[in-house]
């Protein structure tokens, strides 16, 4: 399939560091993890620079992750990929009910399957509703992809043209020089990963390991700052504090080595980060980085360099880059952003 080329013009002005108002749309995974709810409270709440247009649920699975560590059993999540994506729609609406919006067109169901070749979209409501919305302006719009990316690539496969008229800020994969790009996002749907980087949409990456895995939290934080300002609020804190025990520490642990930060030291088996006193539990609300972006991308330190290509072994070839250009984020500021988002969520409706 052809894809449109744009002029490197073009491509500047998309990839050059948003300002204004915004238009969004959102692609998330919702019911994942936890910080795909942080994502996207954060953005409804900051109506003075984001304009969200619509929430698209992606599906997910286990599978990935159990293939990366060799196991079947474990991983707390579905592993049906249908059931992820229903788990993702309803966490969407639960989300609008305790913000009290209302979710009448602006939450759609995504692709039930990931793609099976190059060529093929999988048609749901949110991708043709990309479609239909990329073309309602002349305004970029602004595409917080942060899931698995079929429905993203399913539109432009749909309408090669869109290409043109958005800009996918999308968290995955690790940075480039890491020595993998092992990623939850990236891995799961290969066929559209690939399609993303080398379709030549306006794409800002944020990786994983190294810049998205600075925005950690603990449960004194968000007890001082969230719980009890608003009913999001208490929400958000319960499924945080309610996963830091020390099980889940270790399993954290173990999971980081197995997939993020594998190939990382040269220790062996003595690499493995077992520990004989207790863990200080945190999480990493990863999600919130595209958020933080858009907002203020002095926050979010990134350049522009040349598109690494994406391997079927999952790793980033720099040695020959595709033709175009990627915006990739090398920091994140954690105590601006978190600042930012306590402030907001606090607002929100009691």
């Amino acid at each position: 399939m052809k894809f449109p080329v744009l002029t490197a013009q073009e491509r500047a002005a998309r990839l050059a560091p948003p300002t204004g108002k915004l238009r969004v749309v959102i692609d998330s995974d919702t019911y994942n993890e936890v910080d795909d709810q942080f994502a996207i409270a954060y953005a409804l709440m900051s109506p003075e620079r984001l304009n969200v247009e619509a929430v698209y649920a992606a599906p997910f699975s286990s599978a990935f992750l159990a293939k990366m560590m060799n196991a079947d059993a474990g991983i707390p999540m579905t592993a049906d990929l249908q059931e992820g994506l229903e788990q993702s729609y309803q966490e969407i609406l639960h989300l609008f009910s305790l913000l009290g919006r209302d979710p009448a067109g602006m939450v759609f169901r995504g692709s039930p399957t990931y793609l099976t070749d190059r060529e093929t979209p999988v048609e749901s409501e949110a991708a043709r509703d990309l479609v239909r919305r990329a073309h309602e302006s002349d305004e970029p719009l602004y595409v917080i992809a942060i899931g698995e990316i079929t429905n993203v690539a399913s539109a432009i496969l749909m309408d090669p043209s869109i290409i043109r008229k958005i800009v996918v800020v999308w968290l995955a994969g690790q940075p480039f020089h890491w020595p993998h790009t092992v990623e939850f996002n990236l891995g799961q749907d290969m066929l559209a990963s690939q399609l993303m980087v080398e379709c030549g949409v306006p794409l800002v990456l944020v990786p994983c390991m190294s810049v998205a895995s600075n925005l950690t939290v603990s449960a004194p934080e968000l007890e001082r700052h969230l719980q009890g300002t608003s009913r999001v609020g208490d929400y958000l804190t319960h499924i945080v504090t309610s996963q830091l025990t020390q099980e889940m520490g270790l399993n954290w642990l173990r999971l980081f080595h197995a997939t993020y930060n594998k190939g990382l030291d040269d220790y062996g088996a003595d690499g493995v980060p077992m520990t004989q006193t207790a863990l200080a539990p945190s999480r990493i609300i990863w999600d919130i980085s595209t958020v933080a972006y858009l907002i203020n991308p002095a926050w979010c330190p990134s350049q522009v360099v040349p598109q690494a290509r994406l391997t079927d072994d999952i790793r980033w070839d720099c040695t020959a880059p595709l033709g175009h250009s990627v915006r990739v984020c090398k920091y994140i500021y954690r105590d601006a952003v978190f600042g930012d988002l306590f402030a907001k969520l606090a607002s929100a409706p009691k």
